[in-house]
């Protein structure tokens, strides 16, 4: 909160300012000729890596949304990608992938689980539904699985945990219940913090025992239930670290879910995954942040086999937490991209970086610090003034292996 007040004073007091185009970046020698329509992008150079992760400079605009969903598609009917990873609560995905594998629920209730706001959009649940259609005419082993990679969230992971529990150890379904009351998804903002911690402490000796008795759990299910189970509860306990990590609540969930992807490769031999996350998490360089972010782990991880789309806009409408009422609202932003020379008049273009640099001029743009578009959910109206703070100064080339630009992005459907 008082790096909010901190910033909203900066704001108030630079109002005045004028805020800063492409000056001292050289885009004379810049040219569109690697550009393809999305739509048409073949998306080979992508197919070829293990991890592909498709970033968002917002997460409230309908064509970043879209964007990843054509891509998802292209690399599932195409090139035989099974997994989708979202960054969104692992027992909610859960709860989505139920629908999506087994026609359980609808769309709707889909993306309600996933668990914030931003996915509970028109455009996010044509991508579930697509799924879900995709997976109800091929054979079991071409459907895709849903996953989460996030743990803000307890309320499903806890469901699904006690219904485990109720299994294969019933004794123990009140007392963990009763250990594990104060997380809630609707007390997660106010909840007293020796109670957390308490709990906290709860989930992490359940996950020990759970470990412990892992030969007795699984002769009464299976071994993937079980390790589903456990995941849920290591989700309850890391939720729970992070209310109350204080300044290092950022950190802990970068690192926990690049943790939570590599599980997906490695517990769940998952082997082409698609990764779906806002382009801080999935930039390789972590630009945007002061520690390893989870495109910094993945790329140290995975090496070459790690591809990131990073995204980037000139004018962008999109919903957000407004932070001052706390409710959701369309903001409007707009700065000068370096990056939009190299893709001349396509609405919805998509860049190879390499592919780019093969010309003297793109080589030199995307080896440059330029500024991207860069918002997380949560804005203020005072910030549109001022394109600091809603654009972050990265080395493309070092952050990604393919761009994705909307000239104008405009906002989400909500539902």
């Amino acid at each position: 909160m008082r790096r909010k007040l901190v910033r909203t004073f900066l704001c108030v007091a630079l109002i005045g300012l004028p805020t800063s185009g492409c000056a001292g970046v050289d885009t004379s020698g810049v040219t569109p000729d690697a550009v393809v329509p999305l739509d048409q992008a073949s998306l080979a150079d992508a197919a070829a890596n293990r991890v592909v992760g498709i970033g968002e400079a917002t997460h409230g605009n309908k064509e970043f949304v879209e964007a990843r969903t054509l891509i998802i598609q292209k690399l599932v009917r195409d090139h035989g990608f099974r997994t989708v990873a979202l960054e969104a609560d692992f027992g909610g995905a859960a709860a989505a992938n139920d629908y999506v594998m087994k026609g359980r629920g609808s769309a709707l209730d889909a993306v309600r689980a996933l668990g914030f706001d931003i996915y509970r959009t028109r455009e996010m649940s044509n991508l579930i539904q697509w799924i879900h259609d995709h997976n109800a005419v091929v054979p079991d082993a071409d459907k895709v699985c849903l996953y989460g990679f996030d743990m803000q969230r307890y309320d499903l992971n806890k469901e699904r945990l006690l219904r485990y529990l109720a299994l294969v150890d019933p004794d123990r379904v009140r007392p963990v219940e009763e250990s594990l009351a104060a997380l809630t998804d609707a007390t997660r903002s106010e909840q007293d913090q020796e109670k957390v911690a308490a709990a906290a402490t709860a989930a992490e000796r359940l996950v020990a025992q759970m470990k412990g008795n892992r030969e007795k759990y699984v002769r009464s299910s299976t071994e993937e239930s079980f390790v589903l189970a456990v995941h849920h509860a290591e989700t309850i306990e890391r939720g729970a670290q992070l209310q109350i990590s204080g300044n290092d609540y950022a950190r802990k969930r970068d690192f926990w879910m690049a943790e939570n992807v590599r599980w997906i490769a490695d517990a769940q031999g998952r082997k082409k995954i698609i990764l779906g996350g806002h382009n801080g998490h999935i930039d390789k360089s972590g630009a945007a942040f002061a520690y390893e972010s989870m495109g910094r782990l993945l790329a140290k991880a995975y090496g070459e086999d790690y591809f990131t789309i990073g995204t980037d806009f000139g004018t962008s409408t999109f919903v957000s937490k407004d932070d001052d009422s706390g409710e959701r609202k369309q903001f409007t932003v707009s700065h000068d991209p370096p990056l939009a020379k190299l893709f001349g008049d396509e609405p919805l273009g998509y860049v190879n970086i390499a592919q780019a640099s093969l010309k003297p001029g793109n080589r030199r743009l995307l080896t440059s610090e330029v500024p991207m578009g860069n918002v997380g959910d949560g804005f203020r109206s005072i910030y549109s003034h001022l394109s600091w703070t809603y654009t972050v100064k990265m080395v493309p080339a070092k952050a990604y292996d393919a761009l994705v630009y909307a000239p104008r992005a405009s906002p989400v459907t909500p539902l």
